[in-house]
């Protein structure tokens, strides 16, 4: 069996996340494009999500829930990914809200060059937090510390425009559709990192760009993202003061790994990241937070750099 497109909803499966998988399902079952498989790969389930998934979709064998017993997006989306049939995988996070005719959009780019491994959409984060969002000489210091990051400063200067909505673009994250040979011969997710996990779309988008592929941004391809980053970064750090040290942990691996491909802004990125997480620690008092953030910074720096280059 092979429908020709997989649509891959990756999700914890707490209940917490039930209401946003529920407005992701609805905006699935009302897209133009009909014909593709649906996988909600999830890491636990009961009644209550099941008859939530069968509202909108009759579980059969092309729509399915697909259930881990564990929670770890690269390995939750790799085994997704390998028990799915179409030639196209479009990876989704839990909480987007899509557009009627974002399938269409989004799969129509492939029929441009056979060279185009993937293809991501405009997504527009619906609640905008954070000091680079509001005025004043705050923000613009945000601003400025902001293009220390991989993504203010290379990765912006990748981006080329094809036409009035087509762009080549050096990354992705999770509302991207990929042809399935492009994330095999990439070697799919990275598996060498644990929750909390920052950055794994953006190791694989460069893996996926290394093996030859293009990746483009449709802006006539729309998705929601319904997160409130920044009011769940302070609560996650209120709970646990540890959380900056996991996510910096594994972003930074992913980064530094990658460095034949980043060069010198990986040391800048770094940069960036030890001033964002002395703001954190200030936002939440706590100066355990600024110390697990070095703590995790220095854990992946080293672990990225004993990466064997070759796998990538």
């Amino acid at each position: 069996m092979n429908t020709g497109v997989s649509v891959i909803i990756l999700t914890s499966g707490q209940k917490a996340r039930y209401h946003h998988i529920e407005k992701l399902l609805i905006s699935l079952s009302k897209q133009t494009f009909k014909d593709f498989e649906l996988i909600l790969a999830t890491e636990r389930v009961d009644k209550d999500l099941v008859n939530i998934f069968r509202k909108y979709f009759c579980p059969c064998k092309e729509h399915r829930i697909l259930v881990t017993g564990y929670w770890n997006r690269c390995k939750t989306a790799n085994k997704a990914i390998m028990e799915s049939h179409g030639d196209i995988v479009i990876l989704l996070e839990d909480d987007l809200i899509l557009k009627r005719n974002f399938l269409d959009q989004i799969i129509k780019p492939f029929q441009i060059d056979l060279n185009i491994g993937c293809v991501y959409s405009r997504c527009i984060w619906v609640y905008r937090e954070g000091l680079r969002s509001r005025s004043g000489i705050v923000s613009l210091i945000a601003k400025l510390v902001s293009k220390l990051s991989i993504h203010g400063s290379i990765l912006q200067k990748q981006v080329k425009r094809i036409d009035k909505y087509l762009y080549e673009v050096p990354v992705f994250t999770m509302s991207v559709a990929c042809k399935r040979e492009a994330l095999y011969k990439a070697g799919l997710y990275d598996e060498d990192a644990e929750e909390p996990i920052l950055g794994e779309d953006y190791d694989l988008a460069l893996r996926i760009r290394k093996r030859g592929y293009k990746i483009l941004l449709n802006t006539k391809a729309v998705s929601f993202h319904f997160t409130r980053q920044v009011t769940k970064r302070i609560m996650e750090l209120h709970r646990d003061t540890n959380f900056l040290r996991g996510i910096y942990k594994s972003e930074v691996l992913f980064i530094v790994k990658n460095r034949n491909m980043l060069g010198f802004y990986v040391l800048s990125h770094i940069i960036h990241r030890i001033i964002e997480s002395l703001w954190w620690s200030i936002k939440v008092k706590d100066i355990r937070v600024f110390l697990n953030g070095l703590r995790g910074i220095v854990e992946g720096l080293i672990k990225g750099s004993l990466k064997n280059d070759r796998k990538l």
